[in-house]
């Protein structure tokens, strides 16, 4: 039995999980006012009632509960030393990650236990359950979780076909979600408050924010790992991540035939090699794609793309939370879903590189500072007690908020120690030793386009730290005592809007371990300039900027110093200089030689970026202006934010010289709940209201005026961007534009076999006929769902035919299948011939000998091979209609007796697979 404590849910207290709930069901709920915002309120921790006064809301210091020592202590100890012990044995192994992992979740609970908070005084609890009365969601969500990580697995060994997964990944995923939802549920978390929103409902199909979540998975799931990594940046990205497993090094990072890796912060790798460890992919020498010799087809880019995924679901729902509370759930729904469709943010979703953990963080935060902002200052969190045989835990969004940032300093901290110390099983030992690491690729150290080492097949080359005073093992501990000054700043806060401001840091922290300095600078800017434009001085003294601080210092600064200390200036010279200074100021690796790259450079991209939104955009754009006439209105604020948030980002990169398309990306989410926004108000443009009914007749039509012409300008600008997507235009084809969202070298040939042509023809003419008939205002309600059904066909079809069937000629995995596939029949070694896109180096697990240039030094390495008695060769190489190296090959070999094309253009247009028959 439940037994409700003083101010259960019969008070009608009303958490923010449930805020989703909305008044109708579907998007046509929510006012999209501010008393509608206040409704939907604090994210899904729940509040209670309002509690303290202005003057306890001043206070920096809030007291916490008594410590316990002894258990919290012990759990830490425990956690502690069991994922010490993982880090610091000598050797990979299968489990490390996992028994890692779980030592850190340990560790965790021990931290906050050692703080007492799991002992909030009765008068805070809103309800207490028993474990058992969890059973059944608890059992939902696990077995959702289960199958979903089950399911990955099976496609990484290839065990499971396509199709299921498509179908079976989403299912078990939102399974999952369902049980979390119960748990809510059973908590008390979704009771309505009907005092504020007298429709509220609990009923989850009802519920705003759970549809955002169906959405995203639906859209982004089905085929999220059922394609090729796309070359440069996934193969690049993806080989420093699986380096990171082969090496056993977390902290400096290698590429194949490049060495070090020095030109973006860790954070992607990371997400990477701990999912690859994770769901069991084969990231040893060689056996990447090794299971297709035995006639099944693996597909390890699930593991990689799925923390991308991960996290570009919680900056979408931030979003949505953060735009609800001011602007209403429909508002916020609308927004998101103009997000999910906006083929960049969609198209990257589905990328393994930087950007999207770099951008989607920084959207997180961004939604967390609306929502930390409009949350009132004494508002408390709600308190749930659970009981666990004689224990009594009493959780609250404090465990969540603050658990998650222990969680992400204590594995460095970890890790930091473990250089210091050295388990080895053969014969068990331990040492303690400075900090050794290694260059190379363990076990390819011997393979030509590898460190030349002769006689080492398993380790390369040790070094010694550059700064060897400044041990791992202090950094540990100074990390350590950041950690615990932040945690005694915080023991006791129970203040709603705080924690989301700890939030919002911890993000802002994660987007600067992602693409470095502007993780956290571009929201620190757009937060100060909403502040100022708002006149809000007040809010800077809830923002925690000095929690801020110590929570960037300790989740994204251990392993920069790391690598100071190990590399010294060399590292901060090609990071900070190089890649970020003089990116910003020289043009570096980019590719626009000859075209401009003045202002209009991102609008074009733009227009592709949000297509088939670009219609909307520029009223959303101005929309703000309008809003600022009503001072009293928080949205006109709210407005204010995101207009500054995308003019910040796009004056930003249109003055970088360095250009690449995908780096407007961080002006997208801004871009896509104005569109939101100006949907809602198209949506209830279309509704008679005694507002709309007491507004100057004079008014009135200057409005509908404003938006009828922005609807015919916005149609004429939908059907160019269209035609551009469609047909060849300046020597780039038409349908090449959507990939150019996210790759490197603009000029690659389209494959002749794909022609999608008519296919967006037709997205065109209907999202065309769509924004030009928003001028009949009736119509508009109609309209706005009709506009998002087509933006989410497009979305999908863009995800599950467009980007399936173009990958394969910007990727390198199918050469690699089919080798795996003839090599069972005719054996022989694989060779890249003048290829660096790394995907040869990921899918063969670097076990290649890569000639980047070959002559001499590749003649002499075949005669050798030759020597061995081998006498058949595979060789993978460039094979396009603009530029062919199969003709260099045949002569530089002599002109072998059999030369076979293995693949066709119709499967890869760039890169072919060629057996080598010698006498």
């Amino acid at each position: 039995m439940n037994e409700p404590a003083a101010a259960d849910t019969e008070t009608g207290e009303r958490t923010d999980t449930e805020t989703d709930a909305g008044t109708h069901a579907g998007i046509g709920t929510g006012t999209g006012t501010g008393t509608d915002a206040d409704a939907d309120a604090d994210a899904d921790a729940g509040t209670g009632t309002d509690a303290g006064t202005d003057d306890e809301d001043e206070r920096l210091l809030v007291p916490g509960n008594p410590p316990r020592f002894l258990r919290g202590g012990v759990a830490l100890g425990v956690g502690a030393l069991l994922a010490l012990v993982v880090m610091a044995i000598d050797r990979q192994f299968r489990l490390a990650v996992p028994l890692a992992a779980l030592g850190v979740v340990v560790a965790t609970f021990g931290v906050l236990d050692l703080l007492g908070s799991f002992d909030d005084p009765d008068e805070k609890v809103t309800r207490r359950v028993r474990l058992r009365d969890l059973g059944v969601p608890l059992g939902i969500a696990g077995g959702g979780a289960l199958a979903t990580v089950l399911l990955v697995l099976g496609a990484v060994a290839g065990f499971l076909p396509v199709a299921a997964l498509a179908v079976l990944v989403p299912a078990a995923f939102l399974t999952a979600v369902y049980g979390v939802w119960r748990i809510g549920e059973r908590l008390g978390a979704f009771v309505p408050r009907p005092e504020e929103d007298p429709g509220a409902s609990a009923v989850l199909w009802k519920r705003h924010g759970f549809w955002v979540v169906v959405a995203t998975s639906l859209l982004y799931l089905p085929m999220l790992g059922s394609k090729s990594l796309t070359d440069p940046w996934e193969t690049h990205y993806g080989e420093v991540a699986r380096e990171i497993l082969a090496r056993n090094d977390w902290i400096s990072l290698w590429w194949a035939q490049e060495g070090w890796f020095w030109s973006k912060p860790v954070l992607d790798f990371w997400m990477q090699a701990l999912a690859m460890s994770f769901f069991g992919v084969r990231w040893q020498p060689g056996a990447m794609l090794s299971a297709a010799a035995d006639g099944r087809m693996p597909w390890p880019e699930w593991a990689v793309r799925m923390p991308v995924f991960l996290l570009t679901l919680a900056a979408t729902y931030l979003l949505y939370k953060g735009t609800a509370k001011v602007f209403g759930r429909r508002a916020g729904l609308l927004g998101a879903l103009a997000l999910l469709t906006m083929p960049q943010w969609a198209m990257v979703a589905h990328q393994t590189m930087t950007d999207m953990p770099f951008v989607a963080s920084m959207s997180a935060a961004m939604g967390l500072f609306l929502l930390g902002v409009h949350t009132d200052a004494e508002r408390q969190v709600r308190v749930y007690e659970v009981g666990v045989g004689s224990w009594r835990l009493r959780l609250s969004l404090f465990h969540l908020v603050m658990g998650v940032i222990v969680a992400a300093v204590l594995p460095q901290i970890f890790y930091l120690l473990s250089r210091n110390l050295e388990i080895g099983l053969s014969p068990l030992h331990l040492r303690v030793h400075a900090d050794v690491f290694s260059s190379g690729s363990p076990g390819n150290c011997a393979v030509p386009g590898n460190e030349d080492v002769p006689g080492i097949l398993r380790d390369c080359k040790t070094w010694s730290a550059t700064l060897r005073y400044l041990h791992p093992a202090l950094q540990a501990l100074v990390w350590a005592q950041v950690l615990a000054v932040l945690l005694y700043l915080n023991w006791g806060e129970r203040r709603l809007a705080r924690l989301f401001f700890h939030a919002a840091w911890f993000f802002a922290a994660l987007s600067t371990m992602a693409k470095g300095a502007a993780g956290f600078g571009i929201p620190v800017l757009c937060a100060l300039a909403y502040v100022a434009v708002t006149r809000r001085w007040r809010d800077l003294l809830r923002m925690e900027l000095l929690s801020g601080l110590l929570i960037l210092a300790a989740v994204a600064l251990p392993w920069f110093v790391a690598m100071y200390a190990r590399h010294g200036q060399p590292f901060t010279d090609r990071l900070l200089f190089h890649d970020m200074f003089k990116r910003a100021f020289t043009h570096v690796h980019d590719t626009n030689e000859g075209d401009d790259v003045s202002f209009r450079y991102y609008v074009w991209q733009l227009g592709y970026a949000t297509f088939p939104w670009v219609g909307v955009l520029p009223a959303a754009l101005v929309g703000w202006l309008r809003r600022r006439d009503e001072p009293a209105d928080p949205r006109g604020d709210g407005a204010a934010f995101f207009t500054g948030w995308f003019v910040f980002a796009f004056a930003l990169f249109s003055l970088m010289l360095t250009k690449f398309h995908h780096y407007i990306l961080p002006a997208v989410p801004a871009a896509a709940m104005l569109v939101g926004l100006h949907l809602d108000e198209l949506w209830r443009s279309s509704e008679s209201s005694a507002a709309a009914d007491a507004e100057p007749e004079r008014d009135r039509r200057y409005h509908a005026l404003a938006l009828g012409a922005a609807a015919v300008c916005g149609a004429l600008l939908v059907a160019l961007v269209g035609r551009d997507l469609a047909q060849d235009r300046e020597a780039i084809a038409g349908e090449a534009r959507l990939l150019h969202l996210f790759t490197y070298n603009y000029g690659r040939p389209w494959p002749d076999s794909l022609d999608f042509g008519g296919v967006i023809w037709a997205f065109t003419a209907v999202a065309t006929l769509g924004t030009f008939a928003l001028v009949v205002t009736r119509w508009r309600r109609t309209l706005v769902c009709g506009l998002c059904g087509v933006a989410m066909v497009l979305s999908a079809w863009t995800l599950d035919v467009y980007f399936v069937k173009a990958s394969p000629h910007w990727g390198q995995r199918e050469l690699f299948v089919a080798y795996h596939q003839a090599a069972r029949e005719v054996p022989g070694p694989i060779i890249a011939y003048q290829m660096n896109w790394k995907g040869e180096n990921f899918y063969m697990g670097n076990a290649i000998p890569a000639f980047v240039s070959s002559g001499k030094k590749f003649q002499d390495y075949i005669g050798a091979e030759k020597k061995k008695g081998i006498k058949t060769f595979y060789f993978v190489t460039e094979d396009s209609p603009r530029q062919s190296r199969t003709g260099s090959l045949s002569s530089e070999l002599g002109s072998p007796r059999v030369f076979d094309k293995l693949t066709t253009r119709e499967l890869n247009n760039k890169f072919v697979l060629v057996r080598v028959t010698f006498e």
